[in-house]
């Protein structure tokens, strides 16, 4: 019994999907995964500046258009109670 519940766990785990993996299978670009994911990052640590866990690339942010779209949606989307997202 104790297998079986092991094993289903195992199972279980290896069906989910991050959020990162649901927007490129969606066909979202790298540049606006890369944004998603540092706007996320900022928003969960809650960080200030770069030493606190704040990410955002400046160039990317004013030069891609994508980036930044990814960036204010992984920030808006992103919260400490939703890591299952991240």
């Amino acid at each position: 019994m104790k297998r079986f519940i092991i094993m289903t766990c195992l199972i279980l785990t290896g069906c989910t999907a991050t959020r990162h993996e649901q927007l490129s299978n969606l066909g979202f670009t790298r540049h606006y995964l890369d944004g998603y994911q540092d706007g996320c990052h900022s928003q969960r640590t809650n960080g200030q500046t770069y030493h606190d866990g704040y990410r955002q690339d400046p160039e990317r942010m004013y030069r891609k258009l994508r980036y930044a779209q990814g960036w204010n949606d992984g920030f808006e989307q992103c919260d400490d109670a939703d890591v299952s997202y991240y």
